[in-house]
């Protein structure tokens, strides 16, 4: 076991840290009283003795080199490297349409997040607790099997565009059951909203979650949170009541 793993990949981090190297750490119920607390750690959250060297840096380390390149560009092969481009719904909702994603090393890479951070003693994380769930994922990053894209969906927002809410934040991740009855894990990571679906073999996916999620196709849409209306999105899919 190694003794310093990040939960969150370090990558993720690159464009969070002020001036005075600190990040802002926010409970999403915070946002819904009149003077949210914010910390100011100046480190990621990490932990030690949970991975082994071969784990953290082969495996999971192989998936998180290419979500970094593919995220914030870097040399890839043409047949992995990312394309995107934006649209609108025709109810007016943006979105940006991407191709030539590796199907298999991104979505690796997003449920190795979801489940170091179930098993992770560190408060930051925990609401994350898969259950049954942990060790099917386990083995599913372990054994390099991303399964079916209704598998562990996740569906993703960003915000970057919207200045209302600044994105040099990082949420505590929240767990949610829906109306519907879909249980969601939600983490809010440097402009971008994760909702992962744990329980889609029980519970029919919404259509938007299965033609949005990355797909074996090697597509994902990602959904522009409309402008002014940041701070209340994330509050939604967190499971908290709006501000306005």
């Amino acid at each position: 076991m190694i003794k310093k793993s990040h939960i969150i990949p370090e990558f993720m981090y690159r464009d969070l840290f002020d001036e005075n190297h600190k990040i802002h750490v926010f409970n999403p119920a915070e946002l819904a009283t009149e003077n949210p607390k914010v910390k100011r750690p100046s480190s990621g959250e990490y932990e030690g003795n949970i991975l082994c060297a071969d784990c953290d840096n082969k495996v999971i380390g192989g998936y998180e080199d290419y979500a970094c390149k593919a995220i914030y560009g870097g040399p890839l092969h043409a047949d992995e490297s990312p394309i995107c481009q934006n649209y609108q719904t025709q109810d007016g909702l943006e979105f940006s349409a991407c191709e030539n994603i590796n199907y298999k090393k991104f979505k690796l890479f997003l449920l190795s997040i979801l489940w170091r951070a179930s098993i992770s003693t560190r408060p930051l994380f925990n609401q994350i607790s898969l259950g049954p769930h942990e060790e099917v994922i386990r083995q599913m990053v372990y054994g390099g099997n991303p399964g079916d894209a209704s598998d562990y969906p996740v569906f993703m927002l960003t915000y970057i565009t919207d200045k209302s809410i600044p994105k040099d934040l990082i949420g505590h991740p929240q767990k949610r059951k829906t109306k519907t009855g879909h249980l969601t894990n939600c983490f809010v990571i440097a402009g971008t909203v994760y909702v992962f679906y744990t329980n889609s073999k029980t519970h029919k996916l919404p259509d938007f979650v299965l033609s949005s999620t990355i797909r074996p196709s090697n597509e994902l849409n990602i959904f522009h949170i409309p402008k002014g209306e940041g701070e209340n999105l994330i509050l939604s899919f967190c499971g908290f009541k709006p501000t306005r």
